[in-house]
């Protein structure tokens, strides 16, 4: 049996810590491949949940993701009790981690895991571009570079990435568990307070500059002109009332009555079906953002800027709008609002499908773990 162990960032919510517990829970080869998983930080949302699923999970309790000599020492001990075949890491801050203390430890291969596309770095610490800097520099001494969208590629590219081995592998989605669902439309609009004559305009994503909330809630207010019986239902890392900054942009746009905050969720499946719209409205960063796979899969139609791979993803079945254009977006909400309840049944359940056909988790995991083989052979 091959033992491959993934090293991260954070396991606390987020696309590439999902994407991990998906890959994992759904793996198909547990005669073939062993998995652990080590976080930099802490345990966090889907550090609990590997374990449940009898996956060993470590913590170097590094704080902020800060290195430091007592979590570096600990993974180098770890990587050589352990002994794995394979070292996966996800995000930048494990990649230069990994490959460091996985070449002192002498771990055969080493698989870098890329998750954005283009950066903004002034919205960041100065670490982290310095960070970037050393990857790009590095990124020839992996044994491959798993990037999960193609304008993530084309930018990492530009900014000096040049593996021997680039791996472009999707998102893939839970299509059993992410799904329509009348009884969940209803009774959580009915916990809401809304009926079936109200709409509903969601958003899952955390409070970072990426999401670009701003453009969001100024696309919001436009949208409240033509429908006043429209609510916007948010949830992600962040989005509470004691956010005083995203309060600030509820109030300057005379949202207040029409939005709710959800926070950070894990029953995102038992909301999401309640949307007549799923959003994304980013402005930079995005790789392949999983949050549109999982409107699809619920039969939702989707507006999303055309950031990273969102217009593959949802190809023509829902609207591409251009980041930071509030015009825009209000536009394409208020177009799929003027459609009948039926119009807007038949473009979700051509989404549904879109996601069934090509980004299913058992597609995604077969890739993986076809990549792990060749790696070992």
């Amino acid at each position: 049996m091959y033992k491959i162990l993934h090293l991260i960032t954070t396991l606390s919510s987020g696309g590439a810590e999902g994407m991990l517990y998906k890959l994992l829970s759904h793996t198909s080869r547990k005669d073939l491949f062993k998995h652990s998983v080590v976080s930099i930080t802490g345990m966090g949302t889907y550090g609990m949940r590997l374990k449940d699923l009898g996956i060993p999970v470590y913590c170097l309790n590094m704080l902020d993701g800060n290195f430091g000599f007592g979590g570096i020492a600990k993974l180098y001990h770890l990587l050589k009790k352990q002994r794995p075949h394979i070292l996966q890491t996800w995000l930048y801050h494990a990649d230069l981690i990994g490959l460091i203390i996985g070449w002192l430890s002498s771990v055969p291969k080493i698989l870098w895991n890329v998750r954005c596309s283009n950066i903004d770095f002034k919205y960041y610490a100065k670490t982290t571009r310095l960070i970037f800097a050393m990857l790009s520099r590095l990124s020839r001494f992996p044994d491959a570079v798993v990037i999960n969208s193609k304008a993530g590629k084309l930018f990492h590219i530009k900014a000096g990435y040049n593996p021997g081995n680039w791996e472009v592998i999707p998102n893939g989605f839970d299509i059993e568990r992410y799904k329509p669902n009348k009884k969940i439309r209803g009774g959580f609009r009915k916990l809401l307070g809304l009926g079936e004559s109200d709409f509903i305009v969601g958003m899952v994503a955390r409070y970072d500059p990426m999401k670009d909330y701003s453009n969001f809630f100024e696309a919001a207010r436009r949208l409240c002109v033509v429908f006043p019986n429209v609510y916007f239902v948010i949830a992600g890392r962040g989005i509470n009332k004691g956010n005083d900054d995203l309060n600030k942009m509820i109030l300057k746009n005379g949202l207040n009555e029409n939005t709710f905050l959800l926070g950070e969720r894990d029953d995102l499946s038992d909301i999401i079906p309640a949307f007549d719209i799923g959003t994304l409205s980013s402005s930079f960063g995005e790789g392949f953002p999983n949050v549109l796979g999982e409107y699809m899969s619920c039969g939702v139609p989707c507006v999303s800027t055309n950031v990273g791979d969102s217009s593959n993803i949802i190809g023509n079945t829902g609207i591409i709008v251009p980041p930071n254009n509030p015009e825009a977006l209000a536009k394409a909400w208020l177009d799929l609002l003027a459609m009948t309840p039926e119009q807007r049944t038949e473009i979700g359940m051509k989404a549904r499908q879109r996601i069934v056909d090509k980004f299913s988790i058992s597609k995604v995991v077969e890739n993986y773990e076809k990549l792990y083989f060749e790696m070992l052979q």
